[in-house]
This record gives structure tokens, sequence and C-alpha cells, in this order.
């Protein structure tokens, strides 16, 4: 089985979101890959409810050596690692085959279906992460109100 897998020109990443600069130092300057110890839980009562929520709050200094993150109360103090070995990010693409969706025969459409649904899907590697931001320590808690 041949799978395969795409690697977008830089032209057509240049539309999407940039992350800003000392992130960017960091990891791709579209993904950043952060490692924490134990669960982050947010209250929701359906799991939609989840999406586009604000978490925290990620700040690194100048030179992009120490990051800290503040959730609610607490603050978490982590470092900069870099991977044993690269990870790529992949999105699943799929693939419209204009043959696929001539469907004369009804006899051959359940046979051709089964044909290509293993071939129908590539995929994009959408980036290359070779660093991370680990956050090992436990939680500091802030006394008083958290900055917004």
């Amino acid at each position: 089985m041949i799978i395969s897998i795409n690697f977008p020109t830089s032209s057509a990443s240049s539309s999407t979101p940039k992350l800003p600069p000392a992130l960017a130092k960091i990891s791709h300057d579209e993904l950043v890959l952060i490692e924490l110890q134990g669960a982050l839980e947010v209250e929701c009562t359906h799991d939609g409810e989840r999406d586009g929520r604000l978490v925290g709050r990620l700040c690194i200094d100048e030179a992009g050596k120490k990051p800290t993150l503040m959730i609610g109360h607490h603050l978490l103090e982590g470092k900069v690692a870099q991977l044993p070995k690269p990870l790529a990010i992949l999105q699943r693409v799929p693939n419209v085959d204009a043959d696929a969706m001539d469907c004369d025969d009804p006899e051959d459409s359940g046979s051709q279906r089964a044909e290509t649904s293993g071939t129908a899907v590539s995929w994009d590697a959408i980036a290359v992460i070779k660093r991370k931001i680990v956050f090992a320590k436990r939680p500091m808690p802030i006394v008083g109100r958290p900055q917004a």
C-alpha cells in the first residue's frame, strides 16, 4: 500500500496565520508543541463548548529560553527542549476522483467504492516540529486575581 504525503510549497503556507516572533524561534512558524504534566481540565457542559476557549497566557522571554504559562491562579515555568526525533504534523485530505462520482451502473457501484476507499485519502505535511516547550514542574499558586 502506498500512502501519498505531500509537502506544500512555501507560497501555499504564506496565507496561514503566523505565530509571534518569539514562538516562531522555538518551532515551526505556525505550530508549537507544548508538553504538560497532568491533565488540563476545562469546565464545559458539552464537547463543542471547549472549542476556541482561552485556557491560559503563554509568555516567553526575549532570548526564547524561559517560557511561562499562567492558567487561572497558577503559574508554570518551563524550558525549551530539543526533540530526539522531529515530528511531522499530517493533515488528512480527501481526494475527489471524477470517475468515483460516476454511478451509471448500480451493480458495479458497490465494488467500485470498495476499490477506491483505500486510495481516496492523501496526507499533507503541514509542519515539522524539532523543539517543544516542556512544563515539568508543579505549578506555583498566585495569590490574588489572575491577570486578564
